[in-house]
């Protein structure tokens, strides 16, 4: 089955959803990666404070993630969705007036904010689905989102040369568009469903019984703490790869090479991947194998290459990104999904908030391993290599120990959605 017959099969709402991860990564990209250069050199703004202002959106964002899944369970996902992208138009349009430093950083704080109201509810929406798999819409998901970040910096750039103005008023377009749209496509079966959650889970104790409902469930917390793991890793192609080339005194286009061939991989193969991983196998080995072979990769840059130009310089990055790029297609899918297996469909959006807390510190917790080690290097030049290869393989044996349980493997067996359709 295709990429487009699968996409095809879904109902409307969900054809419109998927368009929607697409743009709004679109728009997201456009402006986002712009916006500190923006600030620094057109505002000559100090970088303490433009640093301060991407801290407040990505800690507005990542740390906000558990409120967003505990009110998308409270007052269903549509109004979330809604909320959300009305939010990051706003917030997008608010940068318009970045020479005012306290509508910058509510501009940066409601950026981020809208982003932890959306996500967990449209990762909440994603997995309720029936048509395919949880995994496949998941990798659907993936390839609309590839998408937007692969096209939007281009975008950005094109619209960056008019003027930074036109630049956040097209970027916050799409957000304020499917704010309308999702207002009148989204139908109410969900919503009436969230209701009925919202008046079970007022009688049995509301936020608070959900926080312990989540905080209970024992596998989907070691779940979580494992996959930080995974987001360690990555974010790497996009810190630890940047900061090898400026040290191996590279061009600032051979990071635009890695990340570029890293989305054309995803955009092209990532469905057909995923179909064929849920034919062998179960979802909790190919998390494992997607995560030793995303920590592997960096073993391609551990040897000495000789070539400094040409073709054949861009061997070793380009296998690094070519295995990345194939563990994450493996693994990213089935992550996603388990996260509503594990939930057992109760209180799905809050248990996507917890997990992006543990993303969070994942991410974090990566930037700060390899910092060190590049600090370090003089013990060894490979050493960040070193440490995101163990972190790779660690993490896979912890999963493969601790998730492969008969009970775990039961569970997953019986409550995901059928692939053989």
């Amino acid at each position: 089955m295709s990429i487009v017959t699968s996409y095809l099969r879904l109902s409307a709402e969900y054809r419109w959803m998927l368009i929607a991860a697409f743009v709004f990564n679109l728009g997201f990209y456009m402006l986002i990666p712009f916006l500190a250069g923006y600030l620094k050199q057109d505002l000559l703004l100090s970088a303490t404070l433009v640093g301060l202002v991407l801290g407040v959106r990505s800690f507005c964002q990542q740390g906000l993630f558990l409120v967003g899944g505990l009110l998308a369970d409270l007052f269903g996902v549509k109004k979330l969705i809604v909320i959300g992208c009305l939010l990051r138009a706003l917030g997008f349009c608010l940068f318009l007036f970045s020479q005012i430093t306290e509508v910058l950083f509510l501009a940066a704080f409601l950026t981020g904010f809208a982003g932890a109201l959306f996500t967990p509810a449209a990762q909440s929406y994603f997995s309720k689905q029936t048509e395919l798999s949880r995994a496949q819409m998941f990798a659907l998901v993936g390839v609309a989102r590839n998408g937007g970040e692969l096209l939007g910096p281009v975008c950005g750039l094109l619209l960056l040369s008019v003027s930074f103005d036109v630049l956040c008023v097209v970027s916050a377009l799409p957000f304020a568009v499917f704010a309308l749209l999702f207002t009148v496509l989204l139908p109410g079966k969900q919503a009436k469903t969230s209701n009925a959650s919202v008046k079970e889970t007022s009688k049995e104790g509301g936020v608070s019984a959900m926080i312990a409902g989540v905080l209970g469930n024992r596998t989907f917390i070691t779940f979580s703490l494992i996959m930080s793991g995974y987001f360690m890793l990555i974010n790497q192609i996009s810190f630890a790869i940047p900061l090898h080339i400026v040290n191996q005194s590279g061009a600032p286009g051979d990071v635009a090479w890695v990340l570029t061939l890293c989305a054309l991989i995803s955009i092209c193969f990532q469905f057909p991947v995923t179909r064929l991983c849920e034919r062998f196998l179960s979802p909790d080995q190919w998390i494992s194998i997607g995560i030793a072979l995303m920590g592997l990769s960096f073993a391609t840059l551990i040897p000495t290459w000789p070539y400094q130009g040409g073709v054949l310089y861009y061997l070793p990055m380009s296998l690094l990104a070519v295995l990345f790029t194939l563990g994450t297609m493996v693994s990213f899918p089935f992550i996603m999904s388990q996260i509503s297996v594990l939930a057992k469909d109760k209180s799905v959006a809050t248990h996507y908030g917890f997990f992006y807390l543990f993303a969070g510190v994942g991410l974090i917790a990566g930037s700060a391993v390899v910092g060190v080690a590049f600090d370090y290097a003089s013990l060894s030049d490979d050493l960040a290599w070193y440490c995101l290869v163990v972190i790779g393989l660690g993490t896979a044996i912890c999963n493969t120990l601790f998730m492969s349980t008969r009970d775990v493997h039961s569970q997953i067996q019986t409550t995901s959605p059928t692939t053989s359709k």
